[in-house]
């Protein structure tokens, strides 16, 4: 993983949305920046740290999708600026097999766990963080049955 990218990335969503909460005259919107700039933090610290951050990219990109500023326009600079972390992101885990997506992004030992279990959803959703396409995620969890 391109740390360094990362960071750089994350530094830019952080300053970004605070700069639109500084600006911003919806109140309502004040405590949702607060919640993407918690977010964010939390996975920079997780980043600079070398920690797994697998399920924190899944909570701020569910926060993204289920959230919406007054302010349009404001909110597609926030996303955006989440945007170029993601892509980074993914380019950097894109050669890697799954195991290292799994071990980089923390999610080896939920891996392990859903394995265990025989859990097909949950197999589903820790893979499909791992920026994988739909029939890899299927074919791995077809083997993953038969192996266990």
């Amino acid at each position: 993983m391109n740390k360094d990218s990362l960071t750089t990335a994350l530094a830019r969503l952080v300053t970004e949305t605070k700069q639109l909460l500084e600006e911003t005259h919806e109140a309502e919107d004040r405590h949702i920046y607060e919640i993407y700039l918690a977010n964010a933090g939390v996975i920079l610290a997780k980043v600079i740290q070398d920690k797994g951050i697998g399920n924190d990219v899944e909570t701020m990109e569910r926060l993204f999708g289920h959230t919406w500023l007054k302010d349009g326009t404001a909110y597609a600079k926030a996303y955006a600026a989440w945007d170029e972390f993601k892509k980074l992101l993914t380019q950097s885990i894109h050669g890697m097999t799954v195991n290292d997506r799994l071990f980089t992004l923390g999610l080896v030992d939920e891996f392990d766990k859903a394995v265990r279990q025989k859990d097909k959803s949950r197999l589903r959703a820790i893979l499909s963080k791992c920026f994988l396409e739909e029939a890899n995620i299927q074919a791995i969890i077809d083997q993953q049955m038969r192996e266990r």
